[in-house]
């Protein structure tokens, strides 16, 4: 099964008087963000779509909400933080490796410039993302018909990973039954990842803000599909996109984790994805959004006795597809996500545990 991964995460002063601030469209420019980001590895690599703008361009790029003039003109980048994207692997291992290799080489560049990355899943100060200038009318009608902009709101402060898998050999009609699969399952399994527990500079009553709010505006699962493969299968899901490079083709985006604060989840969320998509003995599909889920998890986590014995279930029928598909380190990897489960703890109470001695609703540092 191969594997790419897409993180973001916030940039924050890693040095001087406000060592700490997060740097964000209230603070940084685009384009002085921009300038200092453009030297990057994977500027040319074909394998990777760029954007109508060109923004997303390389292994990391500046993410955030785009913002034109009256006559259409791009104006600029409402910063949100930074992105980095791996090329395509053979294996999860692969892709993360790639991952802290790009992270490194980002930032040692940021260091330079005293800055540095941070991870939550939600921003932490911020009690709204304002459209400063108000939307004007050329803005409103492309965000209308143009999906990608759905709940921007939210997905500026909201921070997480897009897991990308495929298996070559699956046929379309296989790739979407998956899809529909983990779009069934992730309400369950998300909380695995929380770590929002914080919003408008104080404690939030729950572990994942972002979930919260990002539920019913954005997709937790995307399949992208060819042309000949649109056509054959034609409207028949709304978790369907058409590919925009070639080699997109039969890609599953998971969508719906936040940005996990330690490699030993991230690893093992992915391996959890990859389970659920070889395990057969899992009966549950759909393409509808369980909101009313989706929240009471985003609240109340592993307490939920619910919520565990699902995600428990889920876990033993993952790990078995994992052992009979070979991979035996992909399945210890998910000892890390019982041991949330037996203490019914998510990141977020570790980020919660953190705070309380450090007074940083983040954490500070990459991954690596």
């Amino acid at each position: 099964m191969r594997c790419g991964i897409e993180f973001e995460y916030l940039l924050i002063d890693a040095a001087g008087p406000q060592a700490g601030r997060i740097r964000n469209f209230a603070n940084l420019p685009f384009a002085e963000i921009s300038e200092l980001l453009a030297e990057k590895p994977g500027r040319d690599d074909p394998g990777l779509a760029t954007g109508d703008l060109g923004i997303k361009s390389g292994y990391w790029y500046v993410e955030g909400d785009e913002r034109f003039h009256a006559d259409g003109r791009f104006r600029t980048l409402a910063v949100k933080g930074v992105e980095i994207r791996t090329p395509p692997a053979g294996s999860v291992p692969e892709a993360l490796g790639r991952l802290l290799a790009i992270e490194r080489q980002l930032s040692a560049l940021l260091s330079k410039h005293d800055l540095g990355l941070a991870i939550a899943g939600f921003h932490p100060l911020i009690a709204a993302y304002p459209f400063d200038p108000p939307l004007n009318a050329w803005e409103i009608e492309l965000r209308s018909r143009n999906r990608a902009y759905d709940g921007s709101h939210i997905s500026t402060l909201g921070y997480g990973p897009d897991i990308n898998l495929s298996m070559p050999e699956w046929s379309a009609v296989q790739c979407l039954d998956a899809a529909r699969k983990l779009n069934c399952y992730a309400p369950w399994i998300i909380p695995f990842s929380f770590s929002s527990p914080f919003f408008a500079g104080d404690v939030w009553p729950g572990c994942s803000k972002r979930t919260f709010e990002r539920a019913p505006l954005r997709p937790a699962v995307k399949l992208f599909l060819a042309a000949p493969e649109l056509a054959a299968l034609g409207n028949i899901s709304r978790l369907i996109h058409p590919v925009r490079l070639p080699g997109e083709a039969g890609r599953i985006e998971f969508k719906a984790f936040d940005a996990m604060p330690s490699l030993e989840t991230l690893r093992a969320c992915c391996h959890l994805l990859e389970g659920i998509c070889l395990a057969n003995d899992l009966p549950g599909r759909s393409e509808e959004v369980d909101l009313a889920r989706y929240r009471r998890g985003a609240l109340v986590g592993f307490t939920d006795a619910a919520v565990r014995a699902v995600a428990s279930e889920i876990l033993r029928k993952a790990r078995s597809a994992l052992l009979k598909s070979g991979d035996v380190a992909a399945a210890g990897s998910l000892i890390a996500l019982e041991t949330m489960l037996v203490e019914q703890r998510t990141p977020a109470h570790d980020l919660l545990d953190a705070y309380r001695q450090n007074g940083l609703m983040l954490k500070p540092g990459g991954l690596a």
